[in-house]
């Protein structure tokens, strides 16, 4: 791309913005040529996952709405909107990240409803679904990542790109008979296929596991951090590979493929809807250590994020 930015911009106030505006977490080109930020780690090209999913969507979503929570500087809804959807709404609770967004959005000329909400608070107080919901590298830094999975599944009408960090690697084929009698296998199966009400008892009875199952170094599990994890404050729960799929299905998601190890891409099987309990009262929380507060608007996560890879880069170059 090359040439001015938005109307009445020059190259120059456009590369002079960008900078104005802080570190940016994606790095991509702008109309004017111009890159939001340095791309050093742990900054990333957006192009690459948009790429991963890209070819699971229609040529055309127009028309389609599309929900793109803890969306940062704007990069994925931009490419929704670039493919022909209709309403875009991105939620976002970092200040600095709304700001770049709001930016992006005004140098591509594309209209984006951009909402400062911790993304907790929005899922809780909105009726609203969509057509298409990107659930992109947010999962692992909520303290209650089900309750929000759970909350999109039902706010998607089509079709949900899940992504999440994980632990560990996909497994190795079994070197045992698959049909050998197990607990941990018959509760894989038993997961993924589609329950049929006619077949309750048998369903629930080949759902059980037992303690020693649990144990499993396969089994499907997401770790807890009440600490810093790589130096992150942010980040409470990461899940196994095992897990990312029966979170979605648990959720009423079927998963249509698996791109990448640590993305989905699903769509409602199951509707479960909703029910309301009054004025429900949403605690405040943070790590023991110190660290941001949430829910809330986010000031300082992102110095914090930049310390913190910058801590693990200081670490791997003393190895």
């Amino acid at each position: 791309m090359s040439g001015d930015g938005a109307p009445g911009q020059t190259t120059e106030e456009v590369r002079r913005r960008v900078e104005e505006l802080g570190w940016w977490y994606h790095h991509f080109e702008l109309p004017s040529g111009v890159w939001t930020g340095t791309g050093e780690p742990p900054a990333y090209d957006p192009v690459e996952r948009w790429e991963l999913f890209e070819p699971h969507l229609p040529d055309d979503l127009q028309g389609k709405s599309v929900l793109d929570v803890g969306g940062n500087s704007g990069y994925f809804s931009l490419r929704m909107k670039q493919r022909g959807a209709g309403r875009c709404l991105m939620v976002e609770p970092v200040v600095e990240f709304v700001d770049q967004a709001t930016f992006v959005f005004e140098q591509f000329g594309v209209e984006v409803d951009v909402v400062c909400e911790d993304v907790h608070a929005y899922c809780l107080t909105t009726d609203e679904r969509f057509d298409y919901v990107l659930f992109l590298g947010l999962f692992y830094h909520l303290k209650y990542p089900v309750l929000v999975l759970d909350r999109l599944a039902e706010m998607t009408k089509e079709l949900m790109i899940f992504n999440s960090h994980i632990e560990g690697i996909p497994p190795e084929a079994p070197h045992v008979d698959e049909t050998a009698p197990s607990a941990l296998g018959r509760m894989r199966r038993s997961v993924a296929m589609r329950l049929d009400p006619s077949q309750g008892a048998v369903a629930r009875e080949v759902a059980d596991v037992d303690r020693v199952e649990l144990q499993s170094p396969s089994f499907p599990r997401m770790s807890f951090l009440e600490g810093a994890y790589r130096g992150d404050l942010s980040n409470w729960w990461v899940p196994n590979y095992e897990a990312l799929e029966p979170l979605a299905r648990s959720a009423g998601l079927k998963v249509l493929a698996r791109p990448h190890p640590e993305m989905l891409v699903a769509e409602p099987e199951r509707y479960f809807g909703t029910a309301r309990y009054g004025e429900l009262v949403f605690p405040r929380y943070g790590k023991a250590e110190g660290g941001p507060v949430f829910p809330g608007e986010q000031r300082v996560f992102v110095e914090e994020v930049r310390k913190a890879h910058a801590y693990q880069a200081r670490l791997r170059a003393t190895r």
